[in-house]
């Protein structure tokens, strides 16, 4: 097993403002020894540090579309601008291409306003917690891809009603930020048996605050298998109960369902 111990979604200043590149580590990536790509959630952890660093504001909430496959791909270009906003908050719109094929396209919001008390609304569901899970191995990626970096511990697991509780948690001891929650998120897709071996077609993440290293609960509720696709949706809790994210999902279903 190889870890990680520099952020593998940090991207680099390109040639020109707003231009930025994501050198592509083996743990940005997942899929078959010899047939890696860059996860989706890698993809738009490097999106959103590129806004962050271009706009110098912390993230608000940010989606993308995946528009094509990034199969052995050596760098990510990330380009960003801005599009919109006011005193307060910034609207950014993204792109990202490999070798000048466009690959993802992405918007997003940064800012704040002024500091006010915060209210959670969402509670943390009654669950075990990580020591009381039931760890499992992700075994269907190449050694040292992102499955590698992170414990995974499933908590509750109702497939009838299309719902998961996992706890995760970084090897690295990254701490729990809104890159590392994006990549968090893109583990949807493995939350039920039907859509393990899909893609993704978009994701939407909306960043509500950080936390230390440690555990992260991702409660995941799908809404709806149809037309071949499944929707859905998920909420990220630090293992003291607060809310860090809510993000949501479509993706394609395989058309043959990877086996547990």
């Amino acid at each position: 097993m190889s870890v990680a111990r520099f952020p593998f979604w940090r991207v680099v200043p390109g040639e020109r403002s707003g231009e930025f590149v994501l050198p592509v580590m083996p743990p940005a990536t997942a899929g078959p020894d010899g047939a890696p790509h860059i996860m989706g959630g890698a993809a738009l952890g490097a999106i959103i540090d590129a806004m962050q660093l271009d706009s110098e504001l912390p993230l608000l909430w940010a989606q993308v579309q995946f528009l094509g496959a990034t199969q052995h791909a050596e760098e990510l270009a990330i380009s960003c601008e801005q599009c919109g906003g006011g005193q307060s908050v910034a609207q950014y719109a993204a792109s990202a291409s490999v070798n000048g094929r466009p690959t993802h396209r992405a918007s997003g919001a940064l800012g704040y306003r002024e500091p006010n008390e915060q209210t959670l609304f969402a509670q943390m569901p009654d669950v075990v917690g990580p020591d009381d899970a039931t760890p499992v191995e992700i075994s269907h990626s190449a050694p040292g891809s992102l499955p590698d970096q992170f414990e995974y511990r499933v908590c509750l697991y109702d497939e009838a009603r299309g719902i998961q509780g996992v706890w995760t948690r970084s090897r690295a001891e990254f701490p729990v930020d809104a890159g590392w929650l994006a990549i968090i998120s893109d583990l949807f897709l493995g939350a039920h048996p039907a859509s393990r071996g899909g893609s993704s077609l978009d994701a939407m993440f909306r960043f509500i605050q950080g936390a230390e290293p440690g555990w992260v609960l991702s409660m995941t509720e799908f809404a709806a298998f149809d037309r071949g696709v499944v929707h859905g949706s998920a909420r990220h809790f630090s293992e003291d109960g607060r809310l860090l994210a809510i993000s949501s999902q479509t993706g394609v279903l395989p058309r043959i369902p990877r086996a547990s």
